[in-house]
């Protein structure tokens, strides 16, 4: 394994932890959206897409008044943005992943739902780490639009007081 097989290799472990942090801050919502008493009571199984489907159909369930229009919009951009991401995470993951020694480039070959011919992209360990930073930086946007539109009063591990994204067990 050379210096690049070796990135790409540790980048995926990343990008699957980081896209699980977002699924799971996904269903926080979803389930603070759906207006459900206990988090895992409410099909705490969806991943990815359909997470993203649960909560684009709760909010519009919602009226403005319940969650206002900038706060909206900021959560309807940042469900565009995990959309995206897992449709690379799928890829980078669920991928056969060839190198190309013709172009000296990493291939990626997804089959995807509807299609007849798999999805082939060149790629490389910057694309991987990219992705992960990326959901990196959404985990900490939905968390911050969670508090911000649903947040809790709660003790941190200090004993200070502060809001919290809280999820009922």
């Amino acid at each position: 394994m050379d210096e690049e097989e070796l990135a790409i290799t540790v980048g995926l472990g990343l990008v699957a932890r980081e896209a699980a942090a977002v699924e799971y801050v996904l269903h926080g919502i979803y389930v603070h959206l759906a207006k459900v008493a206990k988090a895992y009571t409410a099909q705490a199984t969806a991943t990815g897409g359909a997470l993203i489907k649960q909560c684009r159909s709760a909010l519009e369930q919602l009226g403005d008044s319940a969650v206002p229009a900038t706060r909206r919009a900021s959560l309807v951009r940042d469900l565009d943005l995990a959309e995206e991401g897992f449709r690379l995470r799928n890829r980078f993951l669920h991928g056969y992943w060839q190198f190309d020694h013709e172009v000296q480039s990493w291939l990626t070959l997804k089959g995807a739902h509807g299609m007849t011919r798999p999805e082939i992209a060149h790629t490389d360990s910057d694309a991987v780490w990219e992705l992960a930073h990326r959901f990196q930086a959404l985990h900490d946007r939905l968390v911050h639009w969670d508090i911000a539109q649903f947040g809790e009063l709660a003790e941190t591990e200090n004993g200070d007081r502060g809001w919290a994204s809280v999820k009922h067990l």
